[in-house]
């Protein structure tokens, strides 16, 4: 498979990795639509919480795992979300369905969300839980009264699988980084470092071309032992997965290279070696588990409601790029959830 053809298999709207990839991606409609719903047997007047995602194959694990947890005690109801313009269809649904709580899946979700506050003659918003959103610790308040789950799985924990599956030593992690997410990288190196874990920064420009791209990974490659890959949808276009991403991972010498999006890695084109992202299934019932302590509260939100970090991961080797370049462990392959070969 060649570089462009691998591309239709990267999800790469918005998130990069909680949206339609090319090949499931629907035509943008304007209508409202609802993708599923779920109403207690028991009689009388139920909560409802409105559920707004895009129909992929990850938003419908996550919202089964939320709707086997609320399903006995709420209304709950998934309304179809395509793009980040999508603020009047969230207002029909608030309109019709007047929800004591909301959850919110990927980036432009929450962005057409963010917009229907924004118009809204409203100053009250019912409680709102994100997930499957990049980098949501350090998102400044787009919206009122809103707390979640990360989709961003720790370093710490990142690198911890790996060291069970290559023999060879994984100390020092190259990253590739945009001056906006220098804080992020910089609070994963200190929580690294207790496990002696190293991180390695090279920071791109905001509109990096694939060129720099390039460059940022030779240098990377001089001094680590492990590629960590952010799901950093301005680094990850089509333009620089192809013509930058890609030539620069192949180029010897090879070290193993670490995704977030089950997508990227693939047996076809050699991208991701490894990755590590949350279980969607787990991560909706995560949500509910948050829902139902805001039941318990009143439906009160605090202000400093923390974001919480994904309870259970999933992972996936390369099992033919593995083979070919690294040195496995023998009982690796134990030790991963999903092999491609």
């Amino acid at each position: 498979m060649n570089r462009r053809a691998f591309l239709i298999t990267v999800p790469l709207c918005g998130l990069g990795l909680a949206c339609s990839s090319a090949s499931q991606r629907h035509e943008v409609d304007s209508a409202y639509a609802e993708i599923a719903s779920s109403s207690p047997r028991k009689k009388g007047t139920t909560p409802t919480i409105l559920v707004f995602m895009p129909r992929t194959t990850q938003t419908m694990e996550v919202w089964t795992g939320l709707r086997d947890e609320l399903a006995a005690d709420f209304k709950v109801i998934a309304v179809e979300i395509s793009n980040r313009d999508a603020s009047s269809i969230i207002a029909e649904a608030v309109r019709r369905h007047r929800p004591t709580a909301v959850v919110l899946m990927n980036n432009p979700t929450l962005a057409a969300y963010g917009e229907y506050q924004r118009l809204s003659r409203d100053k009250a918003f019912p409680p709102a839980v994100v997930v499957m959103t990049s980098f949501l610790e350090r998102r400044p308040a787009q919206i009122a009264a809103a707390t979640g789950i990360s989709y961003e799985v720790p370093l710490i924990t990142v690198v911890t699988n790996l060291r069970k599956l290559i023999a060879a030593p994984i100390d020092r992690i190259g990253i590739v980084v945009r001056r906006p997410l220098r804080g992020f990288a910089g609070k994963q190196a200190a929580l690294a470092a207790r496990e002696h874990i190293t991180l390695i920064q090279e920071e791109v420009s905001a509109d990096a071309s694939s060129s720099e791209i390039k460059r940022a990974l030779r240098r990377l490659k001089q001094g680590a032992d492990a590629l960590w890959i952010l799901n950093d949808d301005h680094l990850l276009t089509p333009r620089l997965i192809a013509d930058g991403w890609l030539p620069g991972l192949n180029e010897r010498p090879w070290i193993p290279s670490i995704v977030g999006a089950g997508s990227l890695v693939s047996p076809a084109q050699a991208f991701g070696t490894f990755a590590v992202l949350p279980d969607h299934t787990a991560l909706g019932a995560q949500a509910a588990s948050v829902l139902l302590d805001l039941a318990d509260n009143g439906w009160s939100l605090a202000d400093d409601a923390p974001i919480q970090l994904p309870l259970s991961t999933t992972t996936t080797i390369d099992l033919v790029q593995a083979r070919e370049r690294f040195v496995l462990r023998a009982d690796a392959l134990q030790k991963v959830d999903r092999v491609l070969q």
